[in-house]
């Protein structure tokens, strides 16, 4: 049987041994720096993983699996790395929770020097990673929290996106549920290149525990059963430097995997992972397509470090909405910059008097890099349930503190502001 390998949670390690680094942290600093040796050209090397990052499949329903295939190769390379180093031949990646109380960066990421006075191969310095990070600020739960993502019943459309492809007219696809936070928000705040901070890695490895969980949970939560995804493949390369593939069907199911997380169960191996009439059952329809009952007028909203708010005009009479269907706000043509801590909570409320002190938060938007034609769709119901017989405002609250988010110039745009019914 296949030996499973237990990715543990970062600050447990530290815990266990009472400092901030302990054996296999030290182990991971050790297989950086090797990986940092390496040149560009070999595809093991720490440069070209972190490249390999930016040609993820954003805003589909094919991000999640891809993640996962990239980690696990990621996460290979690395052991191989370790065990040559002399390092325990079951080590594993570690995951860094920031969703569990201790939204900080991990002690052993911020220290300049290791244990034995060398340089540390996990700290990078404040030019290169947001100056609050390696102050010990926490990561706000505006950036952290992935309770929308896991309150999500359904994988497509919700907590993992939408089928691959623009929609009709040539709209980008809104990236699913725990793609805009935690990954997106959180990679923002990392600073500029944050796929090459060492933390990095360990944020993907706390998405992917994420969407286990979210499995875990019940409910009706499942992955996709129609052949586009379960066959969807994706080629990386191994330890070993020989390219091979996996397919969604095969790694949505961690039992195909030689890894579990610390802490949570390993499910049941799912019985059948392709149905008979797969391709019969739907995709429901993408969010943010329905009639528009309310917009923002003029061009746009810049966004910076100063809160933005404006108002929602009605399109027509919101209160004739079709009856149970979902109210969305789509933030379309959104561009950004690329200036680090570019993370914004998105806020709705009335449009009276005094109404801004009151609003309430319904999501946050991020730009992890620098990006043009972004698309977010929140559902905000129960925003607009409470607040039906008011003028609408929505408004743009920077979600890091200082030292983390933009300068005073805007940071990014959002082309149209509207709600949709349905």
């Amino acid at each position: 049987m296949t030996e499973r390998y237990v990715r543990p949670d970062v600050r447990a390690l530290a815990r266990a041994e009472g400092a901030a680094s302990d054996e296999r942290v030290l182990a991971y600093a050790r297989a950086v720096e090797v990986m940092r040796e390496r040149g560009p050209e070999d595809p093991t090397s720490w440069i070209a993983q972190a490249t390999l990052h930016r040609e993820r499949p954003r805003g589909t329903w094919l991000f999640l699996p891809w993640l996962r295939m990239h980690l696990w190769f990621l996460e290979r390379i690395m052991r191989a790395a370790v065990v040559e180093g002399g390092g325990p031949a079951d080590w594993a990646l570690p995951v860094w929770r920031y969703a569990d109380g201790d939204a900080t960066l991990p002690g052993a990421f911020r220290a300049p020097a290791l244990p034995d006075g060398t340089p540390n191969p996990l700290y990078r310095p404040d030019a290169e990673r947001a100056p609050g990070m390696n102050a010990g600020a926490p990561l706000p739960a505006a950036v952290t929290s992935p309770a929308r993502a896991l309150a999500a019943r359904t994988f497509s459309p919700g907590f993992g996106g939408v089928p691959a492809g623009p929609r009709a007219g040539g709209e980008p696809t809104p990236p699913g549920l725990l793609e805009l936070q935690p990954h997106d928000g959180v990679t923002a705040a990392l600073g500029s290149d944050a796929a090459l901070d060492p933390v990095f890695p360990l944020h993907l490895a706390q998405v992917d525990r994420l969407w286990e969980a979210w499995r875990g949970r019940g409910g009706g939560r499942a992955n996709p059963v129609q052949f586009d995804w379960t066959d969807q493949a994706f080629m990386f390369v191994d330890a070993d430097g020989r390219a091979r593939d996996l397919t969604c069907g095969q790694v949505g199911d961690l039992v195909n995997l030689d890894y579990a997380y610390e802490g949570l169960p390993l499910p049941a191996r799912t019985e059948r992972v392709l149905r008979a009439g797969a391709d019969a059952v739907p995709v429901d329809a993408w969010p943010g397509g329905g009639r528009p009952i309310a917009a923002c007028q003029g061009g746009g909203v810049e966004l910076g470090a100063e809160p933005r708010r404006v108002s929602l005009e009605p399109s027509g009479d919101r209160s004739a909405a079709t009856a149970g269907s979902r109210v969305y706000l789509c933030l379309e043509d959104a561009e950004a910059a690329g200036v680090p801590g570019s993370v914004w909570e998105v806020r709705m409320g009335g449009d009276g008097a005094g109404a801004a002190g009151r609003d309430a938060p319904v999501g946050t938007i991020a730009f992890p890099c620098r990006c043009a034609s972004r698309r977010f769709v929140l559902d905000v119901t129960d925003a607009v349930d409470e607040l039906r017989a008011e003028a609408l405002a929505v408004s743009f609250h920077p979600a890091l503190p200082a030292g983390f988010g933009p300068g005073a110039g805007p940071a990014a745009r959002v082309g149209r502001v509207l709600l949709t019914d349905g």
